[in-house]
């Protein structure tokens, strides 16, 4: 019998405690957390996998997002433990957002649901608090897509590179398919508001600005991509 290590074994076998509920297919249920997002871009903020840092002194205030590449994303997928060791400090963690496609059959679809799902669930078992990405695709998977996931808890989805003729169509559908199956969950959504959205939403601004002007001291951190930079109107 090969012996392995706890880490060489969470990342062949991938085993959840059994407490864990499953959704339909088996996938993991994200669980409810305590989620403050009232001073989200005014006090509480995103920052991106890459920044975490053990020098951060406004840790608490971060939640850590997943809008990163897939090759970005598997590599903290793979190595589980050691994501959630660099996450501990952060206020929160977002499930991680592997891509998806109209274009793809269940498997594919399945499996960037459950990957997504699975994270979250296992972040919840070492105490971590965590927030659903949600994505989906053609209404044929809503099941597939929408699984694993409680009413009332707070999501974050994304209007980035949806704004346009061909995918504008589809992410409504189920933009609005999302909020008719948990029409108590608030939602956080990073990207401009798209017509037929609704304005209970918490949009948060996307900047793809570079500088190195330090606009708070110790706080503001001016690097591509990273949505530390999200300040409201009413704080800048």
């Amino acid at each position: 019998m090969i012996y392995y290590v706890n880490r060489d074994y969470i990342k062949i076998a991938r085993p959840l405690p059994s407490y864990v509920k499953r959704d339909i297919y088996d996938i993991p249920y994200i669980e409810n957390d305590d989620i403050d997002i009232s001073d989200i871009n005014n006090g509480k903020w995103l920052i991106k996998p890459n920044n975490m840092s053990p020098k951060d002194k406004f840790a608490s205030r971060k939640i850590v997002h997943s809008f990163c590449y897939d090759s970005d994303l598997y590599r903290y997928y793979n190595h589980p433990v050691k994501y959630l060791h660099r996450a501990a400090r952060y206020y929160a963690i977002t499930s991680f957002d592997f891509s998806i496609s109209a274009d793809w059959g269940f498997h594919e679809v399945y499996n960037a649901t459950y990957n997504n799902r699975w994270i979250g669930a296992f972040a919840q078992s070492y105490g971590k608090r965590v927030i659903p990405t949600i994505g989906w695709t053609i209404p044929r998977y809503y099941d597939v897509t929408f699984a694993g996931l409680r009413n009332g808890s707070v999501f974050l989805i994304s209007t980035l590179s949806v704004n346009n003729t061909l995918s504008m169509p589809l992410f409504l559908q189920g933009y609005h398919e999302l909020r008719n199956r948990f029409p108590d969950s608030p939602l956080l959504c990073v990207g401009d508001k798209i017509q037929g959205m609704d304005s209970d939403v918490c949009y948060i601004k996307y900047k793809d600005s570079f500088g190195s002007e330090d606009i708070r001291s110790g706080y503001w951190q001016p690097q591509l991509l990273n949505w530390d930079m999200s300040f409201s109107k009413e704080v800048v």
